[in-house]
């Protein structure tokens, strides 16, 4: 049993301040490359159900639903995690990318009841690495104003504020920010900056198979191509995981090259302790080249993901 940590306490009684059951060895840090939206309002969800690729009647059960906005195109502008707060849904986004998503989404409110903020200045985001809380532990975390946000089975998000979060991480064993990207990475989920916005189509990043787009719903902004592509099945690209030296050096939206030919983008990655770790949308053919970063190198190794991605039925042009 672990005492919780003391931002929580603060807000009990005695009855409820005992102890709870936890994991041994959570690791938190703040991500401070991450905001938070809030878009509150009667129509707040109505409106959200037209513009993601997920379908947010799934929220409740789901904190932390991972979904897309797509521009009309059907290419992934951001990646979100989306929260139930009161009247509010909370959106955890880049922050290099939040600006552009509040002023697309304020551009397509119309007549709805809708109002969007940033509220970066008074929310944080935190990343909690080895953790599996249960129930009861996010309940706590509310009680001290605090929202949690499932992002796997070992990656939880709190958001909440600055204070707060700093009085958890305290408590907590230390990771930082590099240790969150490299477990998202791990857990093959796809992030996109600036540099990649509008480049590729949902299940080009997995994002069909991470449950993060709803082919049942109904329309949102880019669902024909997206629904297209996955009717006809004649998806050519996907994101694989790559292993590669220590120190090595790749940009978002970088080429890569197997053998003489560009085979692949980078879509995310980060150095840790075991070497290189990286995320890049592969031309299936090419799915089990060594790649490199320069045409005739070869110093990225496919590497496994915690799912599988299919590439036997894919039909392969020459």
């Amino acid at each position: 049993m672990i005492p919780l940590p003391k931002a929580i306490c603060s807000v009990f009684n005695e009855l409820h301040c005992a102890t709870m059951s936890a994991m041994p060895g959570i690791r938190c840090t703040l991500l401070p490359a991450y905001s938070v939206v809030a878009v509150s309002g009667r129509d707040a969800r109505s409106f959200l159900q037209g513009q993601l690729t997920n379908d947010l009647l799934g929220l409740e059960r789901h904190p932390g639903l991972l979904a897309a906005a797509c521009n009309r195109e059907g290419r992934v502008l951001e990646i979100l995690r989306l929260a139930s707060r009161g009247d509010a849904v909370l959106i955890v986004v880049r922050r290099s990318l939040a600006a552009p998503l509040i002023a697309r989404l304020e551009k397509s409110v119309l007549r709805a009841e809708v109002s969007i903020e940033d509220r970066s200045d008074s929310l944080a985001v935190a990343g909690m690495l080895d953790a599996a809380p249960g129930g009861a532990w996010s309940q706590a975390m509310a009680a001290a104003g605090m929202t949690m946000l499932v992002a796997g089975p070992r990656r939880q998000l709190l958001v909440g504020s600055p204070l707060s979060l700093e009085a958890v991480a305290d408590d907590a064993d230390q990771a930082t920010s590099d240790d969150w990207e490299r477990c998202c990475i791990e857990d093959g989920e796809p992030a996109v900056h600036p540099e990649t916005a509008g480049n590729w189509i949902p299940q080009m990043l997995n994002l069909d198979l991470l449950s993060a787009v709803s082919f049942t719903k109904g329309c949102y902004v880019g669902q024909e191509i997206v629904a297209r592509t996955q009717h006809l099945g004649r998806i050519k690209r996907r994101m694989l995981r790559y292993a590669g030296p220590a120190a090595a050096v790749f940009r978002p939206g970088q080429a890569l090259y197997s053998g003489q030919s560009q085979a692949a983008q980078v879509v995310a990655s980060c150095d840790g302790p075991r070497g290189m770790e990286l995320l890049a949308v592969t031309e299936l053919r090419y799915c089990g080249d060594l790649l490199g970063s320069r045409p005739g190198s070869s110093e990225l190794v496919p590497a496994d993901l915690p799912y599988a991605v299919p590439t036997a039925a894919i039909a392969f042009d020459a």
